[in-house]
């Protein structure tokens, strides 16, 4: 299902600050923090059209604050991020929104005291033209939001306070989509349905940058993954090559290759605290199966 302006009259209007509609982005050593002190020391990353990269790494490693230096809540203090043909460092959030970056925060994804459909048209404020339009084709990609327009976002279920956020950011016509741990919180069955809604916006043409610390989650969808540290890019691969290198993982969320490889066959293959809920039944299930 196209998610693209229905008239090249609605494209024009939809994409006038952009000189690409599906472009590269690309950030060479962004350093960025609060303070004096950085959180993100020279962290790269490259989202190719219509592809899906995760970001993982232990909490404390920068993830969120790159992000945000990405989209320019956190200035960045040096480095650059650039869209296609366009430099977005230093500039405002919604500057960079309309160059066609868009940003589902972890928290305050979506508007409590609004209803579903007053946060859709919020997220489509720059480009009130073709709004209804625009409405019309994310509420056909997220159908489960057409029957509680009306309803306070704030009575949502988890799941459906996500894909309300989720849909708020389509509504900005975002070529580039970061997402801060989409999953968190989230009951096993909504991973699932926000992960299937992800994939199909890859095929869309969108590229997403995924936050998560359900490290199986992402790697699930993901074609490229970086794994931050002290913030810093401690690996980086396709999501085979990364889920392959469990020594590496290990040093990178451990400190150390043992808790991950060791002498007892009978040690399971991923550590506990690299799976979500669903996937810890999973490993319990295989396991389970081998005694």
């Amino acid at each position: 299902m196209s998610l693209k302006p229905t008239s090249p009259s609605q494209m024009v209007e939809a994409t006038s600050d952009r000189s690409d509609s599906s472009p590269r982005l690309s950030v060479e050593g962004l350093v960025g923090g609060y303070g004096s002190v950085p959180v993100v020391k020279g962290m790269s990353l490259v989202a190719e059209p219509g592809t899906i990269v995760g970001l993982i790494g232990p909490n404390g490693s920068g993830k969120s604050t790159f992000v945000k230096g990405i989209i320019g809540i956190v200035k960045p203090l040096a480095g650059t991020v650039q869209l296609g043909e366009r430099f977005l460092q230093g500039r405002r959030p919604d500057q960079n929104v309309a160059a066609g970056l868009g940003y589902l925060p972890q928290v305050a994804d979506v508007f409590g005291n609004l209803t579903v459909s007053e946060n859709l048209e919020i997220g489509g404020y720059l480009h009130r033209k073709v709004r209804p339009a625009r409405k019309k084709h994310v509420l056909e990609l997220l159908p489960i939001l057409g029957g509680r327009l009306h309803q306070k976002a704030a009575t949502l279920s988890g799941g459906e306070r996500r894909l309300l956020g989720l849909g708020r950011v389509l509504m900005g016509f975002p070529t580039v989509i970061l997402l801060d741990e989409p999953s968190a919180g989230l009951a096993p069955q909504a991973v699932k349905t926000i992960l299937s809604y992800l994939t199909s916006l890859r095929e869309e043409g969108i590229s997403l940058v995924v936050v998560e610390q359900n490290v199986r989650a992402v790697l699930s969808i993901a074609d490229r993954v970086y794994v931050m540290m002290e913030g810093q890019c401690a690996m980086e691969g396709t999501a085979t090559e990364i889920a392959g290198d469990l020594v590496g993982l290990g040093r990178a969320f451990m400190g150390h290759a043992r808790d991950f490889v060791g002498p007892d066959s009978a040690r399971p293959t991923t550590p506990e605290f690299l799976l979500g809920e669903q996937s810890r039944e999973s490993e319990i299930e295989k396991r389970g199966s081998m005694i």
